[in-house]
């Protein structure tokens, strides 16, 4: 089954992305809904729990993407002296 321009791993590490950005934002919505309760300040905590989730789950895209993009580079200089 052709996969388009992405490889069957490619396919996996971007479901990975999403998974772990959905849950970054879920357990800031959890802790932040937790809070609200304990503190009765809804919905304030839950805001800055969904935003702490939001950051988190771009940091964690963000530095997946840099390690890719150092293994693409690191793969293609080998070709390029021949190693591979």
């Amino acid at each position: 089954m052709a996969l388009g321009p992405f490889s069957a791993k490619d396919h996996v590490v971007i479901t990975t992305l999403g998974l772990e950005f959905a849950v970054a934002v879920s357990m800031g919505v959890a802790v932040g809904f937790w809070l609200d309760k304990k503190y009765s300040t809804f919905p304030w905590a839950m805001i800055a729990g969904v935003m702490c989730g939001f950051a988190l789950g771009l940091y964690i895209i963000v530095k997946e993407s840099h390690r890719l993009s150092q293994t693409e580079k690191i793969t293609e200089d080998k070709k390029k002296n021949g190693s591979i």
